[in-house]
């Protein structure tokens, strides 16, 4: 019974793991981060028709078209930068084709470049291209710079029938996030009754992470919603009062928030029917602008990391981004405690051993009382044995009687799996964390691990973790049962888990590993207590 119990926890627990992993993209295949997918490059920014009419959600939202080709004019390439953030404008389409952070490496060593957002080699990824979704739904625009500063750029575009867009682009001092304003001008002789689509393209080729969600997501009312790549491919799309868009990656994002009032309606759809290209757009409200008057939106448009403190400040729910899964409730707090730890410390490797030390203490108690239903257990197996003899034939009175047997020795027989089960919560909260906080990204422990973020370069602790879960497992209480079975839970799990743990973030490894020494001398501590308490044989 026992042993089934114990066989029925461990299949459990890898079932919740594996449904974890069930819902985030698939592992990582070719390009490491920041390395641009390589993809055939258009002549010409080419733009879909509109996806809406005026006040109306499109039939059709997952089948763009594409517009012929606007006559070729000069394009100018303007950069923008500050302390933290270079970001790289185009005329063409008026948006931003590229940001790189200077605080943030692509790899680990200050001397590898910097992280770049956007700018792959195909040169489709922009963000902040702006359409008029009936007047002028060709986002493809060539613009004209009217004006030019390390700080800002204006350009301005004829887009017919009257119409002048203006776009303003700003950079202020030490900010992730850059101003666009988007002025409609209307010359003409009737009035203007449309809506604005700003747009961005992401090419997600290569970014693809097991364990972490890549792609488009948007705030819509009080909901966090990510779209994943195959429903992007097929065509998705919602309505409600957008707080933001945004494209995301492991540890660095690209968001769209409107600063005036929100998004209506949100489409994500693979750009020319190119697979895992990702065209994100977000329409507005119906507007109006009558002839002689000029009609303003204003954005922020934000290019950093996924980092708490950067993002709380800027408001517009943007914060709601650093979301840990269902246990997210109990890993906010967490990852607070264990940046408070790293402010004293300043090594997040020993912060994370001394944060896995105090929630071992915090469960002392349980995983005591744990064990000592399963010593109970073992020491009633005798009994249940002979029980077994007299009634192996009866079902119904063999249960009866062991029932009346735990009655009787005051024994739970879910008492070893209850108090463990109280514990998943927090090792799910903490799995979530060490996974993909941007705090652990090339932060180093000490010797050969050199990245919390990167799996162990000679699979040491892995292995060592493997060792310490082989020696938890044989100082367990055993309960009889199937001596295969027992075999099988003894060498086959601490081998399965140590295979799943070979290319884990070594931040997680070390994690598990602390946990399952001091496992190791909580059970030898207990042994020896129950032994020294052992009637002497007289």
């Amino acid at each position: 019974m026992e042993m089934k119990r114990t066989i029925l926890a461990v299949v459990l627990s890898m079932a919740v793991l594996l449904l974890f992993q069930r819902y985030m993209p698939q592992p990582p295949r070719s390009a490491p981060e920041g390395t641009p997918a390589q993809v055939q490059a258009p002549s010409t920014v080419p733009a879909p028709q509109p996806a809406w009419q005026a006040g109306a959600p499109s039939a059709n939202p997952a089948a763009p078209s594409v517009s012929p080709p606007r006559a070729e004019a000069q394009v100018v390439k303007t950069t923008l930068d500050n302390d933290l953030l270079a970001v790289d404008l185009s005329s063409r389409a008026g948006a931003v084709v590229g940001a790189r952070l200077a605080k943030y490496r692509q790899a680990a060593g200050k001397d590898a470049p910097p992280v770049q957002l956007l700018g792959s080699a195909a040169g489709m990824d922009l963000a902040g291209a702006t359409r008029l979704v009936n007047t002028a739904p060709n986002w493809g625009l060539v613009y004209a710079v009217e004006e030019q500063s390390d700080s800002r750029v204006v350009y301005v575009a004829d887009a017919g029938n009257g119409i002048t867009v203006r776009k303003t682009f700003t950079l202020e001092p030490n900010r992730y996030d850059l101003g666009l304003e988007v002025q409609i001008e209307n010359t003409g002789y009737t009035t203007l009754h449309d809506r604005l689509g700003t747009v961005m393209v992401q090419d997600f080729s290569g970014q693809e992470d097991q364990y972490t969600f890549f792609g488009p997501a948007y705030f819509a009312g009080e909901d966090y919603e990510e779209v994943s790549l195959k429903d992007a491919k097929e065509g998705a799309q919602a309505s409600g009062d957008l707080s933001w868009v945004a494209f995301l990656e492991k540890y660095f994002l690209v968001a769209l928030v409107p600063e005036q009032g929100a998004g209506s309606e949100v489409r994500a759809v693979n750009h020319l029917g190119i697979d895992k290209v990702v065209e994100l757009e977000m329409a507005g409200p119906v507007f109006d602008v009558a002839p002689g008057a000029v009609q303003s939106f204003r954005y922020r448009m934000y290019l950093g990391p996924k980092e708490a403190s950067v993002l709380t400040p800027l408001g517009s729910n943007l914060d709601r981004l650093l979301d840990y899964g269902f246990f997210n409730i109990i890993a906010q707090p967490l990852m607070l405690f264990l940046k408070w730890i790293y402010g004293f410390i300043g090594n997040y490797g020993i912060a994370i051993i001394i944060l896995t030390t105090l929630i071992k203490i915090m469960f002392w108690p349980l995983s005591a009382k744990s064990y000592k239903s399963m010593q109970r257990m073992k020491e009633l197996q005798p009994k249940m044995a002979r029980l077994k003899e007299r009634h192996g034939d009866d079902k119904e009175r063999l249960n009866m009687e062991v029932m009346q047997l735990y009655k009787t020795h005051k024994v739970n027989p879910l008492g070893g799996c209850l108090p463990m089960l109280v514990q998943i919560p927090f090792f799910f909260a903490l799995y979530k964390i060490l996974l993909g906080s941007i705090e652990l990204r090339h932060a180093p422990f000490m010797l050969w691990v050199t990245d919390l973020s990167a799996k162990d370069p000679y699979y040491i602790t892995p292995l060592l973790m493997g060792a310490s879960m082989f020696l938890q497992q044989k100082m367990t209480p055993t309960t009889g049962g199937n001596e295969t079975q027992m075999k099988m839970m003894m060498y086959g799990m601490p081998i399965i888990f140590t295979f799943m743990f070979l290319n884990f973030p070594s931040g997680l490894v070390i994690y598990w590993l602390v946990n399952n020494l001091l496992s190791v001398a909580q059970q030898g501590m207990m042994l020896r207590q129950a032994n020294a308490n052992k009637p002497v044989p007289a």
